[in-house]
């Protein structure tokens, strides 16, 4: 009898821990060639944020009905992997252990990055506010099967989180309390990337001028960086991703293997921004969101931590005369000679 081993994330609702664990279960059964009735039992194990469903009823579903399943809690070290499965399935099937191939798929590939292949690949786009990096980031992911993370939505949700608790994002001192109790999550449905904070889905909540300016302001403190910039990186681990913000290639990835600043000019940016906030329903006026624009780039030029810049090994692309077509077009071919 072998033991296969596999870890993998999953967001806390029940169709995302069925759905990633099922997904771990097959890899490991392609990538050791079972037969289910091969299967003696499987061990599940999850972190305590991981609590809405079962993963042994996704084996189940599967047809795995003969095995013995059960389902542990994982024990609590700080620091350690968040929203992860784990499992030790057990096999009768001949073969030596030392056969066994584990799986360790997504954000769990940081936990044994010898197992994880070179399945990898990133993609990181940096700029100012209004230059269409969401807009274009999304477009990329859907041409050429990437996972979106959107760093600012995640820096936004914190900002929201905050402004709720009635805590100034312009005193470092006021907002680090709150990182211990903040949690936010992204989710997938209809083929939309939506976000949620405490259950609650803000995806457009985030999008005013108010939370974006106290975005700007909480990405200026350490602490803050320190535990996004960690969330961003167990994203990352191990997968095919896309993610923009303002320090991604010169910090939070700088191994990317394809590096993108994208610009505009600050006039084209406020016209842009303000088409957004007219569709969602927003009054403002030119001038008005040019000069918020144009404090945003101050603040994240001169922040004193991981401020926006161009990364030594980035392509610069102007998208003032360009369309979202034409962005995507250019940074979905670059991608396509380095994958």
């Amino acid at each position: 009898m072998i033991c296969i081993r596999g870890a993998i994330q999953a967001e806390n609702t029940k169709q995302s821990i069925w759905q990633e664990t099922e997904t771990m279960l097959r890899e490991a059964i392609q990538a050791n060639d079972l037969a289910l009735e091969e299967i003696v039992a499987i061990q599940f194990t999850a972190t305590a944020d991981l609590d809405a469903a079962y993963p042994a009823v996704a084996a189940r579903k599967m047809g795995i009905t003969e095995a013995a399943l059960s389902c542990v809690a994982e024990m609590k070290v700080v620091g350690s992997l968040p929203r992860c499965l784990r499992m030790n399935l057990w096999v009768e099937n001949g073969k030596a252990q030392k056969e066994a191939k584990h799986v360790y798929l997504g954000g769990a590939a940081v936990l044994r990055p010898d197992l994880a292949g070179g399945k990898s690949f990133a993609v990181a786009i940096d700029g100012p506010a209004g230059s269409g990096k969401s807009t274009v980031a999304k477009q990329v992911a859907s041409d050429l099967a990437l996972i979106y993370i959107d760093t600012g939505a995640m820096y936004r949700a914190f900002s929201l989180y905050c402004m709720r608790l009635g805590l100034s994002t312009e005193q470092e001192e006021a907002v680090l309390p709150a990182l211990s109790d903040f949690s936010m999550e992204f989710r997938n449905e209809n083929g939309q990337r939506r976000v949620y904070l405490a259950g609650e889905d803000i995806t457009q909540t985030i999008r005013t001028q108010q939370v974006g300016q106290g975005a700007s302001n909480v990405a200026r403190y350490l602490p803050v960086r320190e535990k996004l910039v960690e969330l961003q990186r167990h994203m990352a681990q191990g997968k095919r991703v896309i993610m923009d913000g303002r320090d991604i290639g010169t910090h939070v990835l700088p191994n990317a293997q394809l590096k993108i600043y994208l610009d505009a000019a600050l006039e084209e940016r406020a016209k842009r921004r303000l088409g957004e906030l007219r569709e969602n329903g927003q009054q403002a006026t030119l001038p008005e969101v040019t000069a918020q624009i144009a404090a945003r780039d101050d603040n994240d030029k001169n922040r004193q931590y991981h401020p926006l810049r161009q990364a030594d090994d980035a392509i610069v692309i102007d998208s003032t005369d360009m369309t979202v077509e034409e962005v995507a077009a250019a940074i979905e071919q670059l991608a396509k000679e380095r994958m």
